[in-house]
């Protein structure tokens, strides 16, 4: 079996069956989740979440895995060792990555924000790499899988901002900024990929991009600060979300198929330690097993009127029911 055949890539779950209407009974049921739990409540949200902003997600109802079925992500393991890969990755990146930054974050982002600073929410982990909660002003935000706004080198581990990175990248192929700016003005846009990516024309070849050497050790190559398929999540941030759910009462899990075992047993934990677990997401997930009660809701229909029926008091002793 090849390595490649060892790694775990879609992981695609089923799609929505049937649709939970967000009525008023339910807003006020789940209102009610988060005040039962006093502010002992945990987030853990995915790629759902920033999909309302324009970042294209994985696994969702128009997720690139499901619309184009033959699109294969990097592995981890080929950007570290391979240079062709590392030319693919950073020279589809090139293009991708202004788009991506200047995504905003949406009324769900604002929602957890606004739970957290009412009293509602411990703390939100989140396996976007966006940083688009932080923008939206959640406060204690752990990011699961890292984030694209810095990269490290793989030698001495060196860090530096993306924004730095993305000059260099521009000072090294001319050819390249003259052609990504005649693109900005045609009627014809490349498709973009989540976390960056865009999917660039055939003509283009990879072989000619040129990326930079760690300006430090000199030698070392770059890699974004994000956890790719294949490989693992940062020790001190993996102990840092078990503490988090440990110290929880309850976990709300928005927008997310927790496909990748790094979010799912979290959930498995809370499950485990007998903890409340509410999913909303449209669509199954790995987790449904797991929770106390599913929601088949977008989030961004569910979310803005929780936060309107917690801050104007109304209430319900309705318990949701798997």
């Amino acid at each position: 079996m090849s390595r490649n055949a060892r790694v775990r890539i879609k992981g695609l779950y089923g799609l929505p069956k049937m649709r939970t209407p967000v009525t008023p009974l339910v807003i006020d049921t789940v209102a009610a989740f988060f005040r039962r739990h006093n502010g002992r409540a945990l987030a853990l949200t995915g790629a759902g979440v920033s999909v309302p902003s324009g970042i294209p997600d994985y696994r969702g109802t128009n997720g690139t895995y499901r619309v184009h079925g033959s699109y294969r992500p990097i592995l981890h393991h080929e950007l570290v060792t391979q240079h062709e890969s590392r030319q693919r990755y950073w020279a589809r990146s090139f293009f991708g990555i202004r788009p991506a930054f200047k995504a905003e974050p949406n009324e769900i982002h604002y929602s957890f924000a606004k739970l957290e600073a009412m009293g509602y929410l411990a703390g939100l982990i989140t396996q976007n790499v966006d940083g688009l909660h932080t923008r939206a002003g959640s406060r204690n935000v752990l990011e699961l899988h890292g984030t694209l706004k810095s990269v490290r080198c793989l030698g001495c581990g060196h860090e530096e901002s993306r924004d730095t990175f993305q000059h260099r990248l521009e000072e090294l192929n001319p050819g390249w900024v003259e052609f990504n700016n005649a693109l900005a003005h045609s009627s014809e846009k490349p498709v973009r990929r989540p976390d960056g990516d865009i999917e660039l024309p055939s003509n283009l070849r990879y072989e000619d991009f040129v990326y930079p050497t760690c300006e430090r050790c000199h030698v070392g190559h770059f890699m974004p600060t994000v956890v790719f398929f294949g490989g693992n999540v940062d020790d001190a941030v993996r102990t840092r979300s078990h503490e988090m759910v440990e110290a929880a009462d309850a976990l709300f899990v928005c927008g997310t198929s927790l496909s990748t075992f790094s979010a799912y047993r979290l959930v498995r934990q809370a499950r485990e330690k007998g903890k409340d677990v509410l999913i909303a997401n449209f669509g199954e997930t790995r987790g449904d097993g797991d929770a106390s009660a599913k929601l088949e809701a977008p989030a961004e229909e569910l979310l803005p009127p929780v936060v309107e029926s917690l801050e104007h008091g109304s209430s319900d002793s309705s318990l949701l029911v798997p």
